[in-house]
């Protein structure tokens, strides 16, 4: 497993952190976890559901973590579905349909969200409407549950709010999608790339600013030719550690194209993404590039063998 971090400092000159590991591990292409999910009919059409996830890590034989993952109770029916608790946001479902290798291992989509709500988002509201011939809409809506009174005043406090609308029809596949998070329990350990160090070096603080905001939003369209299936997407994400003040927010944006042609029980697969990044009163830019390609071959219904292979991201100067 290699992992690569590059930053540019302010006087334009690369500055380079890389880490590599050879080892076993997991989730090159689908991650390990233990669920259980279930569904009651109520009559008149309308059913109950739950799901919970936790983390398996097959690699040392244990659970990573026993919440995280999904956990909703539901009721659907002709009104469509209402979900209450954890679970994808529609801008991460959104931003992951665009890459030919998923979510996980080796891919060409790196802006799948730098907020605690970058994946999934707790204490969170889900309604997904029905399919009129092919359109659907699914809202979300998210408030933590730190305490609000007047000894900790806002400290801890974030909220989210998210929507997606997804059109299929046959082979093809649209789909836009927003998100935001405000509040300083943002997580903003994710961002890999700053365009200053001191960008950088904010960047990587745990701790935002009360008025922190974070939004994101992502274009995605797929295509099923038959003999081969086209993956396109474009993102652009803003995060802003303090709205009350000028300067500072980084902006990131990406442009990803990806192709899947089976081949019987294998599957060929190859994607490219540019990625470019800027911050707010600082003249430099960071931008690169990242290709991947791979291959899966069907052993069984449920097994898999895959390899894959991956040019990582890379920043350099841009004037």
């Amino acid at each position: 497993m290699n992992n690569q971090k590059t930053t540019v400092s302010e006087t334009g000159a690369p500055t380079a952190f890389f880490k590599a590991n050879n080892l076993v591990n997991e989730d090159g292409l689908s991650t390990g976890m233990l669920g259980f999910k279930g569904t009651e009919d109520l009559g008149g059409g309308l059913k109950a559901n739950f799901v919970h996830e936790m983390d398996l890590d097959m690699d040392v034989g244990a659970l990573g973590v026993t919440a995280g993952r999904d956990s909703t109770l539901g009721l659907s029916g002709g009104f469509g579905e209402v979900r209450l608790g954890r679970s994808y946001t529609p801008l991460f479902s959104t931003v992951g349909a665009s890459d030919v290798f998923g979510t996980t291992g080796a891919g060409t989509v790196n802006q799948l969200g730098m907020a605690a709500t970058g994946a999934r988002v707790s204490n969170a509201f889900f309604y997904t409407t029905p399919s009129f011939s092919g359109l659907t809409v699914r809202l979300m809506a998210a408030q933590n549950n730190a305490q609000s009174n007047a000894s900790v005043g806002s400290a801890g406090k974030s909220s989210a709010q998210g929507f997606y609308i997804n059109y299929t029809s046959g082979p093809l596949m649209l789909a836009a999608a927003s998100g935001t998070e405000k509040g300083m329990a943002i997580d903003r350990v994710g961002l890999i790339e700053a365009a200053t160090a001191a960008a950088a070096t904010a960047a990587g603080t745990a701790a935002a600013a009360a008025n922190a905001k974070y939004t994101g939003s992502a274009l995605t369209g797929t295509y099923d030719l038959g003999v081969a299936k086209i993956f396109a997407g474009f993102t652009t994400f803003k995060d802003d550690n303090d709205t009350t003040a000028a300067g500072g927010e980084v902006t990131t944006k990406e442009t990803n194209l990806g192709v899947a042609v089976p081949m019987g029980a294998m599957t060929l697969m190859a994607g490219v993404g540019t990625n470019k990044l800027s911050t707010a009163g600082v003249a430099l830019s960071a931008k690169g590039n990242d290709v991947a390609v791979g291959a899966t071959y069907a052993l069984s219904k449920r097994t898999t063998a895959y390899v894959l292979v991956q040019h990582p991201f890379c920043n350099f100067p841009e004037h």
